[in-house]
């Protein structure tokens, strides 16, 4: 059995989906991050930079980062076809692409959100949030011609862990002025995930939507 520790729409969503997807036994274990329980000495012992998501294997083994813990899993249960096996042609795209969403899409992401750890002050972090909008529609630009040139998933034809990867992202662009299911291929990637029983699922099962109106 698996433990998973989350919190409702946090960087846990692919991951949790991903369990769905392999119909692993699973203790789901809530991080209230509202009540501060991410700095909670308990919690930092395991997981030492207080985020979620963070997943227990093997009784007592520890691994964090939601991409790490995504491609983990994708690994660990082949049968589920989450990821390209080594020497597939997909591989390649595969492992790119779960590199560029969470050091590069979801980095910009960050910046939006939490422009108060980059730079003091409202007006700073008001330039910070409007530069990473900018870079945001750039990136969800580039996405969507990628999409309808080489799509409909990021590899291609076959579904893989990484397109949960891109379609949580977008649901974190929701309180943007331009969220990234603007883009009409990024939107149709999503609307195939949430179409996933393990992803609608996951929603359920976390309390969220995925709005894409």
């Amino acid at each position: 059995m698996y433990k998973l520790y989350w919190a409702p729409g946090g960087a846990n969503m692919v991951v949790h989906a991903a369990l769905r997807e392999i119909g692993a036994a699973v203790e789901m274990i809530q991080v209230n991050l509202e009540q501060g329980g991410q700095r909670d000495a308990s919690y930092l012992r395991l997981n030492p930079h207080g985020r979620v998501p963070t997943l227990i294997y093997d009784n007592d083994r520890v691994i964090y980062e939601s991409a790490a813990i995504a491609m983990f899993l994708a690994e660990r249960h082949p049968d589920a076809n989450l990821a390209p096996s080594p020497g597939h042609p997909d591989r390649g795209p595969y492992l790119q692409w779960m590199a560029y969403l969470t050091n590069t899409l979801q980095e910009a992401l960050m910046h939006w959100w939490h422009a108060d750890n980059y730079v003091d002050g409202l007006a700073e972090q008001a330039k910070i949030k409007a530069r990473a909008e900018r870079r945001l529609a750039g990136m969800a630009s580039f996405l969507d011609a990628h999409l309808a040139a080489k799509g409909p998933h990021l590899c291609g034809t076959r579904f893989y862990i990484c397109d949960y990867f891109l379609a949580m992202l977008v649901r974190w662009s929701r309180s943007m002025p331009q969220p990234l299911q603007h883009w009409p291929q990024i939107r149709a990637l999503v609307e195939r995930s949430v179409q996933r029983p393990a992803y609608r699922q996951m929603l359920e099962e976390e309390g969220i939507t995925q709005d894409l109106t």
